[in-house]
């Protein structure tokens, strides 16, 4: 039996089954609501003699939390830098790609190395500005704005070495 029968199958059964299928409670049926006890407070002629003020604590040990400080300049310098080494290692790729000994030795690179040259160069763009796009949340993180600038970072030596390797 081939996959698609399956599927079609599973599509056949999803259209002749979901319609008659109930939810699981019908309008019709009572709603359940808890009762809810309220205690009775019966006034007091008791009058204490000595009232004493209230106090509220004050915490001075609290931290205020302070908005993040986004490193904007480090963050498009840091951008270029892939942006270039990008076009670099792809421009030097598609250089020698056209040799018979060469070879892709990336694993995350192999599957778009034999695309055209367009849709090489718009590959290797959308993933330097989906590696931008995760430095600038990561920028804007209370948690990780310390480390907004590793994954930009990594994808710069990468396409560094991977356009020193193809110059032979």
């Amino acid at each position: 039996m081939k996959c698609r029968d399956i599927f079609g199958t599973a599509v056949l059964s999803v259209f002749f089954f979901v319609p008659n299928a109930n939810g699981q409670v019908t309008l019709d049926e009572p709603i359940f609501r808890p009762i809810v006890f309220t205690p009775e407070v019966k006034k007091s002629d008791l009058k204490a003699e000595f009232s004493a003020p209230l106090r509220i604590k004050e915490n001075r040990d609290a931290k205020l939390r302070l908005p993040v400080h986004f490193q904007k300049k480090q963050f498009l310098i840091l951008s270029a830098a892939i942006y270039g080494a990008a076009l670099a290692d792809m421009h030097q790729t598609l250089k020698e790609r056209k040799y018979d000994w060469w070879y892709e030795a990336d694993p995350l690179a192999k599957p778009f190395v034999r695309l055209p040259a367009p849709a090489y160069y718009a590959t290797g763009l959308a993933m330097a500005t989906g590696l931008n796009w995760v430095s600038w949340k990561m920028g804007h993180s209370r948690r990780w704005h310390k480390l907004a600038a590793i994954p930009q970072l990594f994808a710069i030596g990468g396409n560094t070495y991977g356009y020193m390797s193809n110059r032979f």
